[in-house]
């Protein structure tokens, strides 16, 4: 999984691939911890390259939504297919994230335009 993370902005982008079973969601919350432990305050998830998603990882999202905006921050989903959509919906947890249509769309929703080129350059 890929991590962009602009120290400066506080914002970073998550990147995970294939299904979002239990091992990649302990990496998964491994690194939203250590982002919001570091000052990151928004955090997007880039649903772009996810087949799957398994209910037990998505309250591990849900755990990680609530610890963010415990930190006066909060953790959204871009990017979502028509199958990831309807399982947020069969698990009525849709409503509890902000949701976008791309990353650039989150970010300039979140945070204000022009991040993505810096994003695209942190690491």
């Amino acid at each position: 999984m890929q991590v962009r993370w602009s120290e400066a902005h506080r914002v970073a982008v998550l990147d995970p691939q294939g299904d979002l079973g239990i091992r990649t969601m302990v990496e998964m919350k491994n690194a939203v911890s250590n982002l919001l432990r570091d000052g990151c305050r928004v955090l997007i998830v880039d649903c772009r390259g996810v087949h799957r998603l398994e209910a037990m990882s998505l309250g591990v999202l849900v755990e990680r939504l609530c610890r963010a905006r415990e930190m006066s921050g909060t953790l959204a989903l871009a990017n979502l297919s028509a199958d990831l959509t309807a399982r947020l919906d069969e698990l009525r947890v849709h409503s509890l994230f902000p949701t976008f249509d791309s990353v650039a769309a989150a970010l300039e929703g979140l945070v204000g335009a022009g991040l993505e080129g810096v994003l695209s350059q942190a690491a």
